[in-house]
């Protein structure tokens, strides 16, 4: 009678073993894929706030120093008109015309960098528009170069001159420089203390220019060089380590995806999903 009492429970634990082995899915054999964001992000994010706040400070007399009647020269003033031409939409069309003949001439390492400097370009612009427009920081000259904590909130998103901090055009041109001394590194690490100085020292120009011409205090230059740097890192850091295979690499990257190829009297493109 006590064998027959016990077949029910060993068969109830068989049937729950069984099922609970079922139910567990196969372990992955990839490894798991890194973090896009670390710790390191967050301290280098606040130390860069604080530095900025910090700088805020003696923002009226640096933005005053500029207008030096030394420093307004006509030859100045074209300098500075010219480098604040390297904007959010000059480098990512710039960086996408070079992709696009990258594609062409088979140039993979060159069409990776390029787009990828876009894609930088784009993330950084995005998320200093998310910046800009809540916090509604004036222009210098909005002020007569005297209050550089005028803010009035969310006037960035209806009037450009409430649209100081970050600067734009410094989170653009850093996007980008960051990208190609990363990518630099990646590819050619001996080549990066070309690369990176010279990157950088183009990146800065924008940002000066546009506070010799009144646009930008400089702590929203500061801002924008963190912010564009950042955006420059994690899109590399994503589209090689954290998901390479993503849908993007594989559409304007990849064998399967925007195909470009010289023809006769125009050049020929196709594409697939």
């Amino acid at each position: 009678m006590l064998i027959v009492k016990r077949v029910p429970v060993l068969a109830l634990l068989f049937a729950t073993q069984s099922l609970a082995a079922q139910s567990t899915p196969p372990a992955d054999p990839r490894p798991p894929r890194p973090p896009l964001f670390t710790r390191n992000d967050a301290v280098w994010s606040a130390a860069f706030l604080l530095g900025s706040i910090a700088v805020s400070r003696i923002d009226d007399r640096v933005a005053r120093g500029w207008l030096d009647s030394t420093l307004q020269t006509p030859r100045n003033q074209t300098v500075a008109r010219n480098f604040a031409k390297l904007q959010e939409g000059s480098l990512t069309v710039g960086n996408v015309v070079l992709w696009g003949i990258a594609r062409l001439t088979k140039a993979h390492a060159m069409a990776d960098i390029t787009f990828h400097a876009a894609e930088a370009v784009v993330v950084g612009s995005i998320a200093a528009q998310v910046i800009r427009g809540p916090l509604g920081r004036s222009r210098p000259y909005v002020t007569d170069y005297a209050d550089q904590y005028d803010f009035q909130p969310f006037r960035g998103f209806r009037e450009f001159e409430y649209r100081a901090f970050p600067s734009i055009h410094t989170v653009s041109a850093f996007a980008v420089a960051t990208v190609y001394t990363v990518e630099t590194q990646r590819r050619a690490p001996g080549a990066v203390w070309i690369v990176g100085p010279i990157a950088y020292a183009i990146a800065a120009g924008p940002g000066i220019a546009r506070m010799f011409t009144g646009q930008h205090w400089a702590s929203d230059v500061l801002a924008g060089a963190f912010l564009g740097t950042l955006a420059g890192a994690k899109v590399v850091r994503y589209n090689h380590d954290v998901n390479p295979s993503n849908r993007v690499n594989r559409f304007f990257l990849g064998r399967d995806g925007v195909q470009l190829s010289p023809g006769a009297a125009a050049v020929r493109y196709s594409f697939s999903f």
